[in-house]
């Protein structure tokens, strides 16, 4: 997995996303096209063999995938490349841009 920092960019408003009536893995998850929205209260696992773009925008923890971890803060944004399964630790909220 390639993990680097990376320019915020523009993100959806979080009303703009369509949400699931039941919890996935204790957060809030919604989608809209290629985007997700996640508020999690601890831990969120994702997994693509593709690109992901990562926004947070509340909170802090770290990253964690097979070999490694990685923290982040609040306003930070990053790119992370065939990851496989990772998680998102901590209370936080963010994007994901999928691609």
């Amino acid at each position: 997995m390639k993990l680097e920092k990376i320019q915020t960019a523009a993100t959806p408003a979080e009303e703009e996303f369509t949400f699931g009536d039941a919890p996935a893995q204790g957060a809030r998850v919604g989608k809209k096209g290629e985007w997700l929205f996640v508020r999690s209260p601890r831990r969120y696992k994702l997994f693509t063999d593709g690109t992901d773009e990562v926004t947070f925008i509340e909170g802090g923890g770290h990253f964690k995938w097979a070999r490694g971890e990685r923290d982040f803060a609040a306003g930070e944004s990053y790119r992370l490349e065939s990851p496989g399964e990772y998680e998102v630790n901590g209370r936080c909220a963010f994007f994901v841009r999928r691609t």
